[in-house]
């Protein structure tokens, strides 16, 4: 069975939605449905947390000060590895 939900919703504010979000408002209901339906939890990706958003901005502001080291993707295997880096 399906069923049809109407809802009034301002042009800009559903275009503003899809821009923040990557999803039309009916793909967000599907979404959330799924979540529902297989028992997931809802919530947002932790990585946009204000906690997490200053963390990275202090990062990012550290290695434009030359505090980092910058790491190869091979050079940064061989380092969680244990393994020699050249």
């Amino acid at each position: 069975m399906t069923e049809t939900i109407k809802i009034a919703v301002d042009s800009k504010d559903l275009e503003e939605f899809k821009e923040t979000t990557g999803m039309t408002v009916g793909d967000c209901i599907k979404l959330l449905m799924d979540n529902v339906k297989y028992g997931r939890k809802l919530g947002f990706d932790p990585f946009w947390s204000e906690e997490n958003q200053k963390h990275l901005a202090k990062s990012i502001r550290e290695l434009e000060e030359g505090k980092g080291i910058m790491f190869t993707a091979e050079e940064w295997e061989k380092f969680v590895n244990g393994q020699e880096i050249q």
